[in-house]
């Protein structure tokens, strides 16, 4: 993915498909033409629509819960039933913690998502928090995770637990620099990950590896050599509950690119632009999404059905 030229998105025409209880869906249509309409309608030309799920629930810092959820799940509905995207397949989704935009408004929201919503859940009973979890992993993992189009994130500050595994559900994550943290907790709260969470995680993070050269010739027992140093970034970020400065995960390889808070949403916006089916780089001309869809499940079968099919109260070695 390129890192330059990132399009102005705010020159084209934008229009909201869903806004409740601080869960907001927009809609951009890239249109080139000097007469770019301010609004769009199903038949209007276009090379590409962009669409953003913003999570702004600034005051519960994006938790998971039960109202999350439902309005997680109404937002998915939005964006593969609406009018103006059921009829192109030259899509693609970023989600992100910040704020829809406003007329000189800054970019804001110091969290991606905090995770699942604990307070909800010490109040809870025995049974709803497990249901809840289940219905986040089948409802919402599951899905965005093979959603039939390029899906970013666009993490504009703490990524912990649940907010990392939203991230990880998405093809891409593109983190901004200096503030924020990307964590699995469960080990420092005296918590299990579950399947879904599990099999998630193994399938979009990889062992780690870099070169680094070995000692000089002129140095006794140096061989001038290069080898490859492993770094087991489960291990670690798992069993040590390790906060990941944003620096840290890229390069652990826990997202894929870094740029400034003012720039984030310009530069995932790119990143979508280039992960359209018909974009410049990828010309897919027989692009099927039923095809990529059934792609995304074969390339993650395992993490697919822990969270789609699994229970979360499943033991820990029992089969998927």
């Amino acid at each position: 993915m390129s890192n330059t030229s990132h399009p102005q998105s705010t020159i084209y025409p934008t229009q909201l498909l869903f806004h409740r209880g601080g869960i907001s869906v927009t809609a951009t249509a890239l249109i080139t033409n000097a007469t770019a309409p301010e609004s769009f309608d199903s038949d209007t030309e276009h090379n590409g629509i962009i669409v953003t799920l913003y999570l702004h629930r600034h005051a519960e810092k994006n938790v998971i819960n039960p109202t999350m959820i439902q309005l997680l799940i109404e937002a998915l509905d939005v964006i593969e039933s609406h009018e103006l995207l059921v009829n192109t397949n030259n899509k693609s989704l970023i989600i992100t913690g910040l704020s829809p935009p406003t007329p000189d408004a800054t970019p804001h929201g110091k969290f991606f998502s905090n995770g699942l919503d604990l307070e909800w859940m010490l109040q809870s009973s025995d049974s709803e928090a497990p249901s809840m979890i289940q219905n986040f992993n089948s409802q919402i993992l599951a899905r965005i995770l093979t959603l039939p189009f390029c899906t970013v994130a666009a993490i504009n500050g703490h990524g912990i637990g649940a907010g990392l595994f939203l991230a990880l559900a998405c093809d891409y994550r593109i983190m901004r620099t200096e503030r924020g943290y990307i964590q699995w907790p469960e080990a420092r709260l005296g918590m299990r990950l579950t399947k879904g969470f599990a099999e998630l995680s193994k399938a979009k993070i990889v062992a780690w590896r870099h070169n680094v050269e070995d000692t000089p010739k002129d140095v006794k027992g140096g061989g001038g050599t290069t080898q490859r140093l492993d770094r087991n970034v489960l291990r670690e970020g798992v069993f040590t509950a390790k906060k990941y400065t944003p620096s840290e995960a890229f390069e652990c390889g826990i997202i894929d690119f870094l740029c400034p808070m003012e720039e984030l949403y310009e530069c995932a916006f790119q990143w979508a632009v280039e992960g359209l089916p018909e974009s410049e780089g990828r010309k897919l001309e027989y692009f099927d999404p039923k095809a990529y869809r059934m792609m995304k499940m074969e390339m993650y079968t395992d993490a697919y059905r822990a969270l789609k099919f699994g229970s979360v109260e499943d033991l820990p070695y029992s089969r998927i």
